[in-house]
């Protein structure tokens, strides 16, 4: 039973290229189940006829807390300047390889993706709420991760894409950064570059729409906490125990995007050195459903509404908002999940393992060849 218990995990549990730190699929769980939970409030909201949901937006407590679970975006573009950076950090410039960054990339974010865009582009065109050519378009625009700089909107075909397409800059941009850091092999100078970039994001808009620099500094607490992370010894304390849950709470309740930077350098650079909180962080549940966010948070948002629309006024049987919500999220968020799942098994996890053999298989290749080398000698 237990061995059959351990296959069943691994089979949800998330591949990583990189040494395993279960921290990081924790805060990827802090990031996608607030973000669920804004847009499964809103889908109810959408569909269910008893409320009025400018009224309820404008003037309910909970939806209005649930509603800040929209920060959890900016923590996914930490842990992506986070992750990202931790190959790099230390290697010299003249060591710094991108061939290989790309195609795992590439790999590992475009079929998952592309696979759904065309899913929903299929569904709404079933639907029929737009004509062909407006459909067409937008999926055109998605494809290519560019709806935000030609339409200037959120891309109707998958509304959370949008978040996307910034992650997609800056995976382009990330190897100049980290080519302008090692320009001078210093510390200082890369505090500099830092402090450059905190305060182009802060004060510069290079596009009407949404683009990189509008959010840059959120990747940035990311980047600077990698940095720290490689270079800079810290030992493990109940200290960061409390700062950690008093920024995680702090950074879901603040709109300053100065002081969420700030929040969320201590939210990663707290989780990765905690005590007390350290096994429950690094939980199964936790660690698992945050390795499946990218499929997550591609699925959830037109799920929901799909869910809703079916099933949200026949299971009405309160005449709070905030009892709807409880019951029906209790039902359905959970079982969502599962569902959404087998995308992952299905689809993203397949190109998330043949991402990781990229390089890989060339370097054994060559090993073995020094091994048969040596023989021969």
């Amino acid at each position: 039973m237990k061995l059959f218990k351990n296959i069943n995990l691994e089979i949800f549990r998330r591949k990583s290229s990189q040494r395993y730190i279960p921290e990081i699929d924790a805060l990827r769980f802090f990031a996608i189940l607030p973000v669920m939970l804004v847009h499964f409030s809103g889908a109810l909201l959408a569909h269910n006829i008893l409320f009025d949901r400018d009224l309820i937006d404008e003037e309910n407590v909970l939806r209005q807390i649930l509603i800040h679970g929209n920060s959890g975006v900016h923590l996914f573009f930490a842990i992506s300047g986070f992750i990202l950076t931790i190959p790099f950090i230390q290697k010299p410039r003249k060591q710094l390889k991108f061939k290989k960054y790309f195609q795992r990339r590439l790999i590992r974010i475009e079929p998952p993706y592309i696979i759904a865009l065309t899913i929903f582009f299929i569904v709404h065109i079933i639907l029929n709420e737009q004509n062909f050519v407006f459909l067409f378009e937008r999926y055109i625009a998605s494809f290519f991760y560019l709806n935000g700089f030609i339409f200037q909107e959120i891309p109707y075909i998958l509304p959370v894409a949008w978040s996307l397409e910034i992650e997609i800059q800056f995976y382009l941009l990330m190897p100049l950064f980290l080519i302008i850091l090692k320009i001078i092999d210093s510390e200082y100078w890369r505090y500099f570059i830092y402090f450059i970039l905190l305060i182009c994001s802060l004060n510069i808009d290079f596009f009407p729409g949404d683009d990189l620099n509008d959010f840059m500094i959120y990747f940035l607490a990311g980047i600077i906490s990698a940095d720290l992370y490689k270079n800079k010894k810290i030992t493990a304390s109940y200290f960061w125990d409390i700062i950690f849950v008093v920024s995680l709470i702090t950074f879901f309740s603040i709109g300053s995007s100065l002081l969420r930077f700030v929040f969320l350098f201590f939210i990663i650079k707290s989780s990765l050195n905690l005590i007390f909180l350290k096994k429950i962080i690094s939980n199964n549940v936790l660690t698992i459903i945050g390795g499946m966010c990218y499929t997550l948070y591609l699925l959830h948002y037109p799920l929901y509404h799909l869910l809703m629309k079916i099933f949200t006024n026949k299971l009405t049987f309160f005449t709070s908002f905030e009892m709807n919500v409880l019951f029906q999220g209790i039902i359905f968020v959970p079982i969502s999940i599962l569902m959404m799942a087998v995308y992952f098994i299905l689809v993203e996890k397949p190109f998330m393992i043949l991402s990781q053999k990229i390089g890989k298989t060339r370097n054994s290749q060559i090993k073995n060849s020094n091994l048969n080398l040596s023989n021969t000698k």
